[in-house]
């Protein structure tokens, strides 16, 4: 298919309204458009209380959020679209609701995923995951968004995140870090919720892997909306002592993560914070693919069982019965977890000298 003419393209409107980490993967997508439409306006369409991840960033003009609890925000934001004013329209999430907010637009230029039931609101139809001989391949996950944008004949530029952390934000967690005489040591970042069950790992082993931390690191128990709860337990159980965070938005945890010498986590969002930054991280994988939310290079570790024929099944639980139930996990010793922080810390003090 031939590349379409973008010389007539002045505004742009990407839409990227899910979950924060899938935000901040979509960032390689948004450099390569700023470089292959310089002079367009680029408008990023996201969800409510996730505008912060992408404030300072130079590759977007304009940030627009929905919030889909309230339909008096959807039928705004739906009545502004249909107003039209756009001239190219990517859609990087293609399921049914933003499918119908393309073809809202009337853009002359509309690229999506081709999957059924919504291809028909783009001009461009791409397909969602590249075919192998057996199979999908695995690719990094901004590699999919970036598929969008080589559709229309831009060429990629990286597949880095891009996030800047204002200063006011490194100022309030400076100081608050100061406060609790943190300094010293390297700081180890925990964060044991998860956004599935079936990819959550167990939270006694997660204390485990952090009280053996204690010789040589200070924690701090990461946690966001829900699961303060969690966090606090975590922390009451540790041997030794340890530090809660404070609540935190979307700003202040990346200027949090920034501090730390290592992130350790369940397979979720602000792991990916942390790669945007370049901190270090430790990665419980089960039934998601590390090819698929791991950068290919860069200082972090993936963990993961072996040998188990439905690892990396995608399911957001866990399916098996009986003492096949969430095997993928529970295979995952708290050793294993402690070597790899071990591996990445003392990376880090190399680097460090």
């Amino acid at each position: 298919m031939p590349s379409p003419d973008l010389t007539r393209v002045r505004r742009a409107l990407v839409l990227r309204h899910r979950a924060a980490g899938d935000l901040l993967l979509t960032t390689p997508a948004l450099r390569a458009l700023r470089a292959g439409l310089p002079s367009a306006a680029i408008e990023v369409l996201v969800s409510r209380g996730t505008a912060s991840l992408l404030r300072g960033n130079p590759d977007v003009d304009r940030v627009l959020e929905l919030d889909r609890r309230s339909l008096a925000s959807q039928a705004g934001r739906y009545a502004g679209l249909a107003r039209g004013g756009y001239d190219l329209v990517l859609d990087m999430v293609s399921n049914p609701r933003s499918a119908f907010m393309t073809a809202l637009t009337r853009a002359p230029i509309r690229v999506g995923y081709d999957l059924p039931g919504r291809r028909r609101a783009y001009t461009i139809r791409v397909p969602r995951e590249q075919a192998g001989p057996n199979g999908p391949v695995v690719r990094y996950a901004p590699e999919a968004s970036l598929d969008l944008v080589r559709a229309l004949g831009i060429a990629a530029q990286g597949v880095s995140l891009t996030l800047h952390v204002s200063s006011e934000a490194q100022a309030r967690i400076d100081g608050w870090l100061e406060g609790c005489g943190f300094g010293v040591r390297p700081i180890v970042g925990c964060l044991p919720a998860g956004t599935w069950p079936a990819k959550t790992w167990s939270p006694d082993r997660f204390v485990e892997a952090m009280d053996a931390l204690r010789e040589t690191a200070d924690v701090v128990w990461l946690w966001g909306p829900g699961e303060e709860a969690l966090a606090r337990e975590c922390r009451a159980r540790m041997k030794g002592t340890s530090t809660l965070a404070p609540p935190l938005g979307w700003d202040d945890l990346a200027a949090l993560v920034r501090r730390l010498a290592l992130l350790v986590s369940n397979d979720s969002g602000p792991k990916h914070l942390a790669v945007a930054l370049g901190i270090p991280t430790v990665t419980v994988f089960g039934p998601t693919h590390p090819g698929a939310w791991q950068p290919p290079s860069g200082p972090h570790t993936a963990v993961e069982s072996v040998g188990l024929s439905c690892l990396h099944c995608n399911h957001t639980q866990c399916p098996l019965p009986g003492d096949r139930h969430m095997r993928c996990m529970q295979d995952i010793s708290a050793a294993m977890v402690v070597e790899a922080c071990r591996e990445r810390l003392c990376d880090g003090a190399r680097s460090n000298r």
